[in-house]
């Protein structure tokens, strides 16, 4: 698939100033001495008119967006660490497998850069009208099955875990009904122009790395 990265140089912007909430998840787990999270200007306005769509006073709060390759790489390594310590017994190529399930390894190949490292790739979730965030059954970065978005699809109508499918429908056909990627693994996990929405849209990518161009 070619990749016209036409939005290469699109600046990135602060959701705040679209009227998001935003909770800075790594700077506040002591990952990055970076307080701001940013994402592409197209892409927050395209979350703009999704939230058109959300009940009256609900928003999406942002965990994270654009993150440079130095963090992709730590957030790599530590979940490789915690996964060999749970797991000494498993050779490397299946840690690595059962790695990149949820954290992609920090590329700098220009025609498949790391999600995030784009700016195009976001991290959220809902909150209702008192700023409370709804319960999808997971905590945000949870790497387990249990975080795949369709895993609680058969709950049985009326249970707890019906309740955070149906949660996390609302975030998925709001965002997906705007043209957003969702990445299956990952029920926070949405996109719009990197080469993961090229591959499902059968487009080309819109924007390459922001940290590379």
């Amino acid at each position: 698939m070619n990749m016209k990265f036409e939005l290469q140089n699109e600046p990135l912007a602060d959701p705040r100033e679209f009227g998001f909430l935003t909770e800075p998840a790594y700077y506040n787990q002591h990952l990055t001495e970076t307080r701001e999270v940013l994402v592409r200007e197209g892409v927050l306005r395209r979350l703009s008119v999704a939230r058109e769509r959300l009940q009256k006073g609900w928003n999406f709060k942002i965990w994270d967006g654009y993150r440079p390759l130095e963090l992709q790489s730590i957030l790599y390594v530590g979940l490789y660490k915690k996964i060999i310590r749970r797991q000494p017994l498993w050779e490397p190529e299946r840690v690595q497998s059962e790695v990149e399930k949820y954290v992609y390894r920090p590329s700098f190949d220009l025609s498949k850069p790391s999600p995030h490292n784009t700016g195009a790739a976001i991290d959220l979730t809902l909150v209702d009208e008192n700023l409370e965030e709804l319960d999808m059954g997971t905590e945000f970065d949870y790497f387990e099955e249990t975080s795949f978005t369709m895993y609680f699809k058969k709950a049985k109508e009326g249970s707890k875990k019906y309740k955070w499918h149906h949660n996390r429908m609302i975030l998925y056909s709001v965002l997906t009904g705007e043209g957003f990627f969702n990445f299956p693994d990952e029920w926070w996990h949405f996109s719009y122009g990197d080469h993961f929405w090229a591959d499902e849209e059968k487009e080309d990518a819109l924007y390459g790395s922001w940290e590379l161009r």
